[in-house]
C-alpha cells in the first residue's frame, strides 16, 4: 500500500472566544528505507486557519516524544482546535488551541498514531535518533513545499523525547538548510541521556520539594508552590551540589546538617537521607509523598495522582498513577480521522512500547547498547549560533519527576547561549503540561506571544 492523496475538510472552532474557520488536511508522506525504497508510510494532520491558506501565518510542526508516542496528547487534550472529553467520548472546541496564532501540523512518526510501516519492508532506520529526524525532517520539507509555505515562519514543538527530536531535526537540516525556522518550542524537555548522578541528583530535587510542597509535607515555609520550587532551587545548586561535590570525604557533621536541611525542603526523614548519602530514589520518594501506606505511591508523570494496589498488575508504564491517567481509547482517533474523511490503514497507535522498549536506539542500530546514550545540547549551541535569529522556548511542570525541568535548566544554562533568544517558562503541571486545563490556558498564552514575537527576546519566569 503506497500514501493516498491528501484529504481536505472545512471545519470551525471557537477559539479564545473567537470564531475560527480552518481546513482541516490530512496526508500521507512516503518514508524511504535505506535502500530509497519506502519503508513506510507517516501521517500528518495540518489545520491551518482562514478560508484560504496564507503564507505570511507561521506554521507549527508539532509531534510527541516517547520514543513511540504519538501525537494524540498535544493534538487533543492539548493545542488542536479539538479537544477529546474522555467522559462522554465527544470532540469539543478547544478554547486554547493555538491555531488562532498560528498554523499547527501534527505529526505522527513512523510506527505511531496513524503511521505505519509497509509490509515486508524493515522500519528499523526510522527507530534511531538520527534516522527518526531525517524522516520527520524529510516530511517537513515536504509539507512546506506541496503547500506553499517555504517562506513562511516556521515552528518546532515537540514534547518529552519529542524535544530530543526537534534539536536532531536542527542538526540533520544544517546538512539541508532546507527549513527557514524561526522559533523551536520544548515542553517537558529531556535534552541529554546518560547524565551524570549528581546534576541528575541536583534537577530532581525541586520537583521533588513542589511535590511535597502540594502534598503538606514541606517543612520549610513558602508562599506558593513557585516559591517552594524557587527556594529548592537555590538550595540544591548551593549547599546541596557542594555536599554532592564532596562525595565520601564529606564529613560526618555536614552530612547531617545538609539531611536536615533537604528534609526541610522534600518533607522526607533526615535520617534516610543520610543513610542514602543525600540520595533520593524516585519510587521511595512516591511512596513516602502518601506517608508510606501500603501499596500506594504517587505519579512519577505527575506526582500530584495517586495509585493503589489496583494498577500492580498493569504492565509498565501503565502501572504508573499518571500514566494510567494519560491512557486514552485506541479508536476514538479512528473516530475521529473519519470525520476528516480520512479512514486509518490500521488501527491507531496511542503509544507504541514495542518501539520504545525493543526498537529504539539513540545513535544507530550498529552501536546500540545497554549504554546507547545522546547528548544534543551541543547541536542546539550549533543551531543558535548558525542561525541568529531561531528563538528557544522552554518549559516544564513543577511535578514532573520523568524529565525534571530543573536537570535541562540546569544543561542549558550551562550551554553557550544567548539569553535574549531563551523564553523559559514553569508551570503548575506535570509532564503533560497542556493536558492541565488550568496550566493549558497559560501555557496557550505563552506560546501565542512567543509565536507572534517579531524578534529575539528573553523572558525567564523560572
Amino acid at each position: 500500500m503506497g500514501a493516498r492523496p491528501p484529504v481536505v475538510t472545512r471545519h470551525h472552532a471557537t477559539i479564545a472566544g473567537q470564531r475560527v474557520a480552518y481546513q482541516a488536511i490530512v496526508s500521507e508522506w512516503p518514508v524511504p528505507g535505506d535502500d530509497g525504497e519506502p519503508m513506510g508510510v507517516m501521517v500528518t494532520e495540518a489545520y491551518l486557519a482562514g478560508k484560504q491558506p496564507d503564507a505570511s501565518r507561521p506554521v507549527t510542526f508539532i509531534y510527541n516524544g516517547g520514543p513511540g508516542s504519538s501525537s494524540w496528547s498535544l493534538q487533543m487534550e492539548g493545542l488542536g482546535p479539538k479537544l477529546y472529553q474522555a467522559a462522554t467520548g465527544a470532540f469539543v472546541d478547544n478554547p486554547d488551541s493555538l491555531l488562532d496564532a498560528s498554523d499547527l501540523v501534527f505529526i505522527d512518526p513512523l510506527g505511531t498514531g496513524a503511521s505505519f510501516p509497509l509490509a515486508g519492508r524493515d522500519a528499523s532506520p526510522a527507530w534511531n535518533t538520527p534516522g527518526d529526524a531525517e524522516s520527520i525532517r524529510s516530511v517537513i520539507e515536504r509539507w512546506l513545499r506541496d503547500n506553499g509555505r517555504t517562506t513562511s515562519p516556521q515552528f518546532l514543538m515537540g514534547e518529552s523525547y519529542g524535544t530530543m527530536r526537534s534539536v536532531a531535526i536542527l542538526h540533520a537540516d544544517a546538512k539541508h538548510n532546507a527549513l527557514h525556522l524561526h522559533g523551536v518550542i520544548l515542553l517537558s524537555l529531556v535534552l541529554k541521556t546518560g547524565e551524570n548522578d549528581d546534576i541528575q541528583a541536583i534537577g530532581l530535587l525541586p520537583s521533588l520539594a513542589a511535590s511535597a510542597y502540594v502534598r503538606g509535607l514541606r517543612q520549610a515555609p513558602a508562599a506558593n508552590v513557585e516559591d517552594a520550587y524557587a527556594q529548592a532551587v537555590q538550595f540544591a545548586r548551593t549547599e546541596y551540589a557542594s555536599a554532592l561535590l564532596e562525595g565520601a570525604s564529606l564529613s560526618a557533621e555536614r552530612l547531617h546538617a545538609v539531611a536536615q536541611a533537604m528534609s526541610a525542603q522534600v518533607g522526607i526523614s533526615p535520617a534516610p537521607l543520610e543513610k542514602a548519602h543525600l540520595r533520593i530514589d524516585r519510587n521511595a520518594f512516591a511512596h513516602a509523598l502518601l506517608g508510606g501506606k501500603a501499596n500506594e505511591h504517587a505519579g512519577s508523570l505527575d506526582t500530584r495522582q495517586t495509585g493503589g494496589p489496583d494498577l500492580d498488575a498493569l504492565p509498565a508504564p501503565y502501572n504508573d498513577p499518571s500514566m494510567t491517567l494519560g491512557k486514552r481509547p485506541e479508536h476514538a482517533f479512528e473516530g475521529y480521522l473519519k470525520s476528516l474523511d480520512y479512514v486509518a490503514a490500521g488501527e491507531y497507535r496511542y503509544l507504541n512500547l514495542a518501539i520504545n522498549r525493543g526498537s529504539w536506539f539513540y545513535s544507530v542500530k550498529e552501536t546500540g547498547d545497554a549504554t546507547d546514550s545522546l547528548d544534543t545540547v551541543p547541536w542546539l549551541v550549533d543551531a543558535m549560533h548558525a542561525h541568529p535569529s531561531l528563538r528557544l522556548f522552554t518549559a516544564g511542570g513543577y511535578f514532573d519527576t520523568n524529565t525534571p525541568l530543573g536537570v535541562a535548566t540546569y544543561q542549558l544554562d550551562h550551554a553557550d547561549i544567548d539569553r535574549s533568544r531563551w523564553t523559559a517558562k514553569a508551570y503548575a503541571a506535570g509532564h503533560g503540561i497542556a493536558e492541565d486545563v488550568v496550566q493549558r490556558a497559560k501555557l496557550a498564552g505563552d506560546l501565542r506571544a512567543f509565536v507572534k514575537a517579531p524578534g529575539p527576546a528573553s523572558t525567564d519566569t523560572r
